[in-house]
């Protein structure tokens, strides 16, 4: 953006319903993705303030560096500026592995049930038939977690690729995931900052392995990365995440 508000400015954002993490809030990729869109190419950091609304007008408010703010009704949802990743991201595991991961923890997931919190998430909730339903499972002993994925076109943009949106939600989960396994699956947490880029859109129709990893926990911060790989091993979008858990 070179700091400069982008010509064809938005003022608002509306997540639709259908781009939801738990049933009444937005999903924190998509609501991440959509800050980041509007700040243009390159790497971005998101930090979410609040749970993002459904179905109702944002404003935007545009910072002079390179930065904006989001906002419902007085309370602040979210920041974003421009900022580097510094992200070491590991090798991608065989597809074989980590489709059989991915079928497992699919497995795993729907045992849980309908009232499980994010059942119904657009990135992995495994009740939509219409998400992304990215649900990896843990490959190695390292924390790793992994799946293959292939993107249908329900969230492409005009150009026929993934959208940026799509893509930040498609790196979200993963990390929550990564760190569900080491902790266990009754630990509540949520997205709080995200700093993503995009090396090369997604295309719908073809597949790729997206993977999460454990970084560090400090308290209840617990830092994680996660990637997207194509077939031939290069990756096609990563990010550095910080996820919150809830207080005691």
């Amino acid at each position: 953006m070179n700091g400069d508000t982008p010509s064809n400015r938005i003022d608002s954002i509306i997540i639709d319903p259908r781009y939801n993490g738990p049933d009444t809030s937005g999903n924190g990729g998509w609501v991440a993705g959509s800050m980041a869109r509007l700040l243009g190419t390159g790497s971005v950091s998101v930090t979410l303030r609040a749970p993002a609304p459904l179905g109702v007008p944002m404003f935007v408010r545009w910072l002079d560096d390179a930065g904006a703010t989001l906002h419902n009704d007085g309370a602040l949802i979210a920041e974003a500026t421009v900022a580097p990743l510094q992200l070491d991201v590991p090798k991608a595991p065989d597809p074989e592995e980590a489709e059989a991961a991915g079928a497992l923890a699919k497995k795993v997931s729907a045992q849980r049930g309908a009232n499980w919190p994010y059942a119904r998430c657009f990135s992995c909730g495994f009740a939509r038939s219409d998400g992304l339903r990215i649900v990896p499972g843990p490959v190695g002993n390292d924390g790793m977690v992994a799946t293959t994925w292939t993107p249908s076109s329900l969230a492409v943009d005009a150009c026929a690729q993934l959208a940026v949106e799509a893509t930040w939600a498609a790196l979200d989960c993963p990390a929550g995931i990564a760190w569900t396994h080491r902790l266990g699956s009754g630990t509540a947490m949520v997205t709080a900052r995200m700093t993503a880029l995009i090396d090369q859109p997604l295309q719908a129709g073809e597949q790729y392995t997206v993977i999460g990893w454990p970084i560090a926990q400090d308290g209840r911060k617990l830092h994680a990365g996660t990637a997207i790989f194509d077939t031939a091993g290069n990756v096609r979008a990563r990010s550095r995440q910080l996820w919150l858990m809830a207080r005691a």
